[in-house]
C-alpha cells in the first residue's frame, strides 16, 4: 500500500537559502538595474561599470523590514473593525571587515580618499572626518548565490543612507579582528507609481 506524503513543502534549491552574501554599492545617479546582469557580469562575477563591492563582512546581512499601524473601532462592537499601516521601515545592516579608508569613509559618512606621496612616501591615503548635514544617498544590492545550483537572488534597494551606528576601532594585541558595523535606511522612491516596488525589488534566477 502506498502512503501520502501528508506534509506539503518544497524544500528544494529554490526555497533552500543558506550562506553568505555579497553587498554592492552604486551612486544613486546610477541607472536602477533592470537585470542582475546590469550589477555583475553573470559570467566573470566581476562588478559591472559604477557598481562598488563593499567586501567581507562579519555577521552576515541583515535586511530588515517592519511597519507601524493604527487600530480602528466602534463604540458598538468589542473588538478592532480595521488596521491600516501608518509608516513602513526597512534597513539593510551588516558588519564591515575589510578595515580601508575607502570602507571607512562609507561606514562614517567620511570625506573622499586622496592618495599621494608624502614625505617621500608614496600612495599615502588621506580622509577626512566631520560632521556633515545630510546623508549620502546610494543604490544598494545585496546579492546571493546558492552554491547547489550557482543561481543568483538579488535584492536592490532603489535608494538607501547611512543610519546612526556606533562604531570603534580597538588596536589590541588579543581580541577580534576590526571590522565596523553600519546600517543603512532604505527610502521610498517617489518616482515610482507602484507602491509595492518603491522601496526595493527582488530578483531571483530559478
Amino acid at each position: 500500500m502506498s502512503v501520502l506524503d501528508f506534509h506539503r513543502t518544497s524544500i528544494n534549491d529554490e526555497s533552500f537559502i543558506r550562506g553568505a552574501a555579497r553587498l554592492l554599492i552604486a551612486a544613486v545617479t546610477q541607472t536602477f538595474p533592470a537585470t542582475l546582469g546590469a550589477i555583475v557580469n553573470l559570467t566573470t562575477y566581476d562588478a559591472m561599470s559604477g557598481w562598488t563591492d563593499l567586501g567581507a563582512t562579519k555577521t552576515g546581512v541583515q535586511i530588515s523590514l517592519n511597519n507601524t499601524e493604527e487600530t480602528f473601532d466602534v463604540d458598538q462592537i468589542l473588538a478592532d473593525i480595521a488596521t491600516l499601516p501608518t509608516s513602513w521601515d526597512v534597513s539593510v545592516g551588516t558588519q564591515l571587515a575589510e578595515m580601508t579608508l575607502d570602507k571607512l569613509s562609507i561606514a562614517w559618512e567620511g570625506d573622499s580618499v586622496a592618495t599621494a606621496t608624502e614625505d617621500g612616501v608614496a600612495n599615502v591615503k588621506t580622509m577626512g572626518v566631520g560632521n556633515p548635514d545630510v546623508y549620502r544617498q546610494r543604490r544598494l544590492a545585496v546579492l546571493f548565490r546558492r552554491p547547489s545550483n550557482q543561481k543568483i537572488r538579488g535584492y536592490i534597494f532603489r535608494k538607501v543612507q547611512r543610519m546612526p551606528q556606533e562604531s570603534n576601532v580597538t588596536h589590541a594585541k588579543t581580541g577580534e579582528q576590526i571590522s565596523i558595523p553600519v546600517r543603512f535606511k532604505a527610502l521610498v522612491d517617489t518616482s515610482i507609481t507602484n507602491v509595492y516596488s518603491r522601496i526595493f525589488v527582488i530578483k531571483d534566477q530559478t
